[in-house]
Formats: structure tokens, sequence, C-alpha cells
């Protein structure tokens, strides 16, 4: 009886698709009777060309970025005898951030410049002699030559003990310490972390068909891409003129001083291009070939006459045209299979 039954299924089944694909053969033949009324060639669906106006906005990722971060390092060795600032300390430039033990500093400068002026005397005395015919000129030049030698020695002994007193190169914020009382350090060792957060800047990646639209100067809305819950208002301050291995270009937004605004934040940027000229817009499967080679078929007096376009921003299912199409022209967007230069086209559009 089960058995009975699947038979019977299995055959109204059948049934079922053949009356589908006879229903859909009826329409073929209808379809086919209606072009051969209307004319002869390839069936082509088309669109025709007009220029829209519309909203060019659009959005480009990127982080909250100091206006300048700087990991330093100290220039001479010893051992840190005093810190003055810590973490989360707001420093100006210039101000004194550790000291390290100055005592052999101090002596090598005190010999340093004990030499100097003993030097610099004998070169005073050595030039009267040589004035007066006491001395040669080789002499005069020796007695010079370790001047100069020593005149160098005291600048760099100099210049250590100046440093001996660490002190910030930017102003900003401590946000971080590396070292501590007593520790001994050396040149290329990281003392401190400094932020300066007095401007906050983002910098986001920009396509070549998009970057044409911005310009330096240009208000820019963002907002923090977790929440959403606010926006922070910024210009953009400059613009790459090289595209990385993306052919993107750099953009560097600046933004207003904004207390909920920090460093680190992810956020996304909003280029309002509303008012712009969109073009002409057309849907993209009228699109043959690639994107540097890019064609569209027109009809032309019932034919199809090929047309090298130059392609602009994909919005949605459709794109745009800069170059090579005219407002009014018939573009062909199906039936393109069959479809070459000079074939014959009969449009049948809804």
């Amino acid at each position: 009886m089960k058995k009975t039954i699947g038979i019977i299924i299995a055959v109204m089944a059948v049934a079922g698709m053949i009356l589908l694909l006879a229903g859909n053969r009826k329409k073929m033949q209808e379809q086919t009777m209606s072009v051969a009324k209307t004319g002869t060639g390839e069936v082509v669906t088309t669109c025709t060309v007009t220029k829209e106006d519309g909203g060019r906005s659009f959005t480009s990722n990127g982080v909250a970025q100091a206006n300048k971060e700087l990991n330093f390092v100290s220039e001479i060795s010893g051992r840190v005898q005093e810190i003055y600032a810590d973490k989360g300390s707001r420093v100006a430039q210039g101000a004194p951030l550790l000291k390290i033990d100055s005592q052999l500093l101090e002596a090598d400068y005190k010999a340093a410049k004990a030499a100097y002026d003993a030097l610099k005397k004998d070169e005073e005395r050595f030039t009267r002699s040589f004035e007066a015919g006491g001395i040669t000129n080789q002499q005069l030049d020796n007695i010079r030559t370790q001047l100069v030698a020593a005149e160098s020695r005291l600048t760099v002994s100099k210049w250590k003990l100046d440093n001996s007193v660490v002190k910030a190169p930017i102003s900003g914020t401590v946000n971080a310490r590396f070292v501590e009382t007593g520790s001994l350090i050396a040149p290329n060792v990281p003392l401190f972390e400094i932020v300066d957060d007095s401007r906050i800047k983002m910098t986001c990646n920009v396509p070549e068909s998009k970057v044409r639209l911005i310009s330096v100067g240009q208000k820019v809305k963002a907002a923090d891409k977790e929440t959403y819950d606010k926006t922070f208002s910024g210009t953009v301050k400059s613009i790459g003129i090289k595209t990385d291995r993306g052919l993107n270009y750099p953009v560097e937004i600046s933004f207003d001083k904004d207390p909920d605004l920090h460093v680190g934040m992810y956020l996304k940027a909003v280029f309002d291009i509303s008012g712009e000229q969109a073009g002409f817009l057309i849907p993209r499967k009228a699109v043959v070939g690639s994107v540097l080679s890019a064609n569209v078929y027109v009809v032309e007096n019932g034919v199809a006459q090929r047309r090298e376009v130059r392609l602009g921003d994909m919005l949605e299912d459709r794109i745009e045209i800069l170059e090579g199409l005219e407002e009014g022209d018939e573009v062909i967007v199906a039936g393109l299979m069959n479809i070459a230069e000079g074939t014959p086209v009969t449009v049948v559009n809804q």
C-alpha cells in the first residue's frame, strides 16, 4: 500500500513539472511572436542615460591619534638620582623630568675646563713669542691644534653635564615612565613616553574615485564606531599625494577640542558631499570588460555600438560613468550574451 502511494506521488510530481515546462514554453513562444512583429535582431533591454543630482557622501574609518607621541631615550649614561615627573603628569616643553648623578660629569668638566684654560694661555704666550721671533711657525701651529682639541673636549663635557638633567622635548602628558630612582641608564634606553593630546587627529584611507571630491579645509563629522552616541567636528588637514598598496590616499583630519574625544578611539568619519552632481548612473550589469577596460553597448538605429567608458563610484546596484556616454544614449542592460559591434537588435523594454 505504502509503495503504491509513493508511486502515485512521484507520478503527480512529474506531471506538475511537465505542466510548468509547457507553460514556460508557451510564454517563450508568445515573446518570440511579439518580437517577430516588432522587428528582427537580438532581443535586448535598454535604459536611457540621464544625469542625476544627489548626495555623494561616504565614510572612512580610522583611529584617533595624538598630535605628537614621543618615546624618547637617554643621551648619556649614569644613575638616576631624582625623578620629577610620573605617569599622568602634564609637562611643558623644557620641563625637568629626572636628574642623573652628575658627580663624575662635573669632575670631567672641571678637568676639561682647566686643560682648555691652560692651553689658551699657552697659545697667547706662543703668539707673542712668534711675533717677536722667538718660536717657529710650526710650534705656534702645534699649540693651536692642541687648543682646538681641548676646546672640543670641553664642549662635549659641558654637553654631558647639561644633559644630566633630562628635560621634556615636547609638551604633553606622561603616558609611561620606564625608569626608577637608582636605575642605571645608558644611551638609547627609553625613559618616558609623552603624548601631546592638545590636538587629536585621525588618518583614514580614501580611494582615488572619492579623494577628488574632498579638499583641504573641508568640514568633517566623525563618530565613535563603538557607540555612535556622539559626533565630533573636524577639518581635513592634508591629503596625501601618493597612494598606498591598496591604491588609497591618506587623508588627515584634525578635530576640534572635545573632552569626550580620546586617543585610541575607533572613529568613522563622514565626508558630506551633498549637492554634488552624481553624473551618469547606469546599472552595473550593463558594463562589460574590466575596471581598466570597461565598455558598454548603446543602440543606434537598431544596431549595437560599443562604447569605451571610464568608471567612477559604485552606488548600490548602479555605477557612475565619467566618460564615454552622453545624456539620452540608450544603453543595453540585458541580452548582452550575443551582442557585438554592429549586431542588429530589437529593444523590448517593460
